[in-house]
């Protein structure tokens, strides 16, 4: 089968972040804290000894849509049931793509206990490129609820600063039935149940170089805004927020591949070598990325990658003339 992303310009040679560590989700060691087994039985020749229960009866197309249908960290609990679960989530085609090409999503999710969305809705959200809350190419997941977002709206936009439990709180108020049976906003917070995660102790927040980072030593359970607040342009809402430096907008944030033909191929995005040097951010800026179907058009609009010749190793766009 032939591959559908298409091949990409000699001249447009294309660069990770430099000395740039945004110290997310994909910093966190993830292979370590969360080793996964999947392959583990990849052709033996011994059957399952036990059965799926019910779910051995029904057809393969039914049974795929009832496992899609169940969010990850539950899915991987009824994996390991046994041999024979972990044989019938295997199969779900959504899931192996997750395995084969972005498995740190995977253990991200069951690192932080991100629960509140299905495996077909993270496939779906895999499956499209943009961002969110933007035009550009969302190279990463908000995993609190699944969105795809772009670095710049990750680190500025309110609906992706979540609220710790006391922040969240503060929206459940008590009535006076509640008051009476001494019912806790947090017991209330608790029963509406909005998505949130745990997060991983580590550095979190954009920094040169590897070692930087506000360090986080507790887990906390953080909250999605949206979910809680009505108004995310409340005045009460909590005013301090660092942006790029605040540990809690990076705590629920990993890369994320675009998956093309159900899943068979993944595209990462690429930065532009000629925009290296760009802090345009509407246009043309370092941090953006494209995916490689976004690349010709990037270069029809800007021009060709060509090597400044007065300054070696440094390279720009050149319009056509």
């Amino acid at each position: 089968m032939e591959n559908p992303l298409p091949d990409l310009p000699d001249l447009v040679v294309l660069y990770t972040k430099q000395n740039i560590c945004d110290n997310t989700l994909d910093d966190a060691k993830l292979e370590i804290r969360c080793p996964l087994d999947n392959g583990r039985r990849a052709g033996a020749s011994i059957p399952a000894r036990y059965s799926a229960g019910q779910l051995d009866q029904l057809p393969a197309e039914l049974l795929i849509q009832v496992l899609l249908q169940i969010d990850i960290p539950s899915l991987t609990s009824f994996r390991r049931v046994n041999y024979r679960a972990m044989e019938l989530v295997d199969s779900v085609p959504q899931y192996a793509a997750f395995i084969k090409h972005c498995p740190n999503i995977i253990r991200a999710i069951l690192s932080i206990r991100a629960d509140a969305f299905d495996c077909g809705t993270l496939f779906k959200t895999l499956s499209t490129s943009r961002c969110s809350t933007c035009k550009r190419f969302g190279d990463h997941l908000y995993l609190i609820d699944c969105r795809r977002v772009c670095y710049f709206c990750f680190t500025r936009r309110p609906e992706y600063f979540p609220l710790t439990i006391g922040q969240a709180s503060r929206y459940f108020t008590l009535n006076g039935t509640q008051q009476r049976n001494a019912t806790t906003t947090r017991q209330l917070l608790h029963v509406a149940n909005p998505p949130s995660v745990l997060s991983l102790p580590g550095r979190y927040c954009t920094a040169w170089g590897s070692d930087g980072g506000n360090l986080a030593r507790k887990r906390l359970r953080l909250f999605d805004r949206r979910a809680v607040v009505q108004n995310l342009a409340d005045p009460s809402l909590p005013k301090l927020d660092k942006t790029t430096r605040e540990p809690r907008r990076f705590m629920a944030i990993i890369t994320a591949p675009y998956l093309l033909d159900g899943g068979r191929y993944a595209d990462w995005g690429y930065f532009c070598l000629g925009c290296r040097d760009e802090k345009e951010e509407d246009t043309r800026h370092f941090r953006i990325k494209y995916t490689k179907e976004g690349v010709p058009e990037h270069l029809a609009r800007y021009g060709s990658v060509e090597e400044t010749p007065r300054i070696p190793g440094r390279f720009m766009h050149v319009a056509q003339i």
